[in-house]
């Protein structure tokens, strides 16, 4: 080209030397050159109608489009279709996008994708189709995009899954499942998502799980299962989850929480179990969870916590127990000792629920102002050493047995609590028992172990605290009335005693006793009825003065006549 322009130009200007031919030749050349990459680098930059380009990045989210738009540039790395109206995903609609590393698709009204959709898009790295109408997916759909690192799911009308909708995505960290209406997951569903680090299966209809799951999953480290319609779990069905570090099973309708197989969660560091119906711990769980730091039992229906399953807190730093049925006795002495030991307690959002006289107060308060948890200052103790002092008021009934021969066990005791230490450890069991009678009697018993034992129950981390046990009502109001008719039949008896003697001994004395007695009756009686008969002896009487000149004026009526009362009526006339 370059060539025949010079020529071109030769033949209009013949008289232009060799020079100027040259160096016009070179102009012509730049200026083609500079033309060629202007219509190249406009190609590139070429946007579709309706939609918003920043480099190779195309927002086309003005709700318009019912289909895939044109004239979007070869070179796009990323392109978001969301709230649009797109009904279907046609095979190969992708294919000539073959740079995108992310596609937004979500609230759209997707109902349909072809197993072929996804073809020639290999280097996609994130997928989103969240909130659209899916309800079925086709085996290998995401066989085409084995890079893919992100694929959002939830907010569709999916049911089950089934092992061949994930295959081929073994480089897959995060997936989203929420909110489908799952009423099943398959076995060996997961089986190929080997690098999955967050899986999301919250805000379904999941009543059970199938022990091979989760088969797969070994690098999974966060797993939401809540709101659910779960109402047993067995920790045994996540067996090979061995990275896991967060477990979500809040708002369920778990009644119990059993680990089944004996294996160790090393890893676990966050469990939720808030929003249940859970009635009580079991110790052996959270043996098994040894590394467990966050753990979270709000509006469940705990009424008290075992000491096992306190003590097998070992590494907790937060706790939350706020909303459940506290029954503020002695039985949660063991949770408020262990609670002081944290940073930041979560006690003071903890309500009583019974007895009826404390509904509604504060536990710390009531164990507080009630005294039913008293501290007890304990001299230094050595690693592993527990001490743990129990007050309980026994009946007369239960002195034999705490007076038991010696080498006889500790846990024998109604009274006693025995904690085991570690391995080399010392392990120490006090027993304070008092006993109300006439006397008070108090009885300790030390047991030590020796190291290389280990004592059967649990080792109790924190200070020492008395746990001052319920009464028995029952048994306490029986003796009462025992002990009160017993003294009432004494007291009477001595009285007559007293009496029988003096009359025995001393005749003349009682017979004045008695006559004394009668006589201050008598003027006591006169007293009386002289005190009833003083106010009706003034009487009241009339004095008549009369003569004959009264008495004519008193038949002729013609003068008044005068009465004066004064003590007496005097009447004049």
């Amino acid at each position: 080209m370059c060539s025949s322009h010079l020529y071109f130009r030769g033949l209009l200007f013949h008289t232009v030397t060799m020079g100027s031919l040259i160096w016009d030749w070179r102009l012509s050349c730049l200026l083609l050159h500079m033309a060629v990459l202007l219509l190249l680098s406009r190609g590139e930059k070429i946007c579709p109608v309706s939609c918003r380009c920043e480099g190779k990045i195309v927002y086309c989210e003005s709700g318009i489009f019912q289909d895939i738009p044109v004239n979007i540039s070869t070179g796009c790395q990323g392109l978001s279709l969301r709230y649009n109206n797109l009904l279907v995903l046609l095979p190969y609609q992708f294919a000539h996008l073959n740079q995108l590393v992310w596609l937004y698709l979500d609230h759209n009204a997707i109902g349909v994708i072809d197993a072929l959709a996804f073809r020639g898009i290999r280097r996609l790295k994130e997928l989103v189709l969240s909130s659209n109408k899916i309800a079925h997916l086709q085996n290998n759909t995401f066989v085409s995009v084995p890079n893919l690192r992100n694929l959002d799911l939830s907010y569709n009308h999916l049911q089950s899954l089934q092992p061949g909708h994930f295959y081929g995505l073994r480089k897959l960290q995060n997936l989203h499942l929420r909110s489908n209406g799952l009423r099943q997951i398959l076995v060996r569903t997961f089986l190929e998502c080997r690098s999955l680090e967050f899986l999301d299966l919250g805000y379904n209809r999941l009543r059970s799980l199938n022990r091979t799951a989760f088969l797969g999953l070994l690098k999974l480290k966060e797993l939401h299962l809540e709101h659910n319609q779960f109402s047993r779990i067995h920790f045994f069905l996540f067996p090979r989850l061995t990275n896991l570090q967060a477990l979500y099973l809040q708002w369920n309708r778990i009644r119990a929480i059993n680990q089944g197989l004996p294996w160790t969660w090393h890893r676990l560091q966050k469990l939720d179990l808030s929003g249940n119906e859970i009635q009580t711990l079991d110790p052996a769980v959270f043996r098994c969870m040894p590394n467990l730091q966050i753990l979270n039992l709000e509006s469940n229906k705990l009424s008290s916590v075992s000491v096992e399953a306190v003590t097998a807190w070992t590494s907790l730093t937060a706790i939350s127990l706020a909303a459940n049925a506290w029954d503020c006795r002695p039985s949660l002495c063991p949770l408020m000792a262990w609670l002081k030991t944290l940073k930041d307690p979560k006690d003071i959002s903890m309500i009583c629920s019974h007895p009826k006289s404390f509904q509604g107060d504060r536990v710390v308060d009531v164990l507080r102002n009630r005294s039913l948890c008293v501290e007890e200052p304990t001299g230094p103790r050595g690693p592993g050493s527990v001490v743990v002092s129990t007050t309980t008021h026994l009946s007369p009934g239960d002195i034999q047995d705490i007076q038991s021969p010696p080498g006889s066990n500790v846990t024998s005791l109604p009274a006693s609590i025995t904690t085991p230490g570690r391995r080399g450890g010392t392990t120490t069991t006090t027993t304070t028992t008092t006993m109300t009678m006439t006397t008070t009697k108090t009885k300790t018993t030390t047991t030590t172990r020796g190291p290389g034992t280990t004592s059967p129950g649990p080792t109790f981390p924190g200070a020492s605290t008395t746990f001052a046990a319920e009464p028995q009502l029952e048994h306490m109001a029986f003796h009462k009335i025992v002990a009160g008719g017993v003294a009432l039949f004494l007291s009477v008896s001595l009285i007559l005693l007293v009496i029988y003697v003096s009359w025995r001994r001393y005749p003349n004395t009682m017979r004045q006793l008695q006559q004394h007695s009668v006589n201050h009756k008598r003027r006591k009686k006169a007293h009386k009825q002289e005190q009833d008969v003083s106010p009706q002896l003034q009487e009241y009487y009339l004095t008549y003065h009369s003569n004959s000149e009264t008495m004519d004026s008193l038949v002729n009526e013609t003068r008044p006549c005068t009465c004066t009362i004064s003590g007496s009526i005097e009447c004049e006339v």
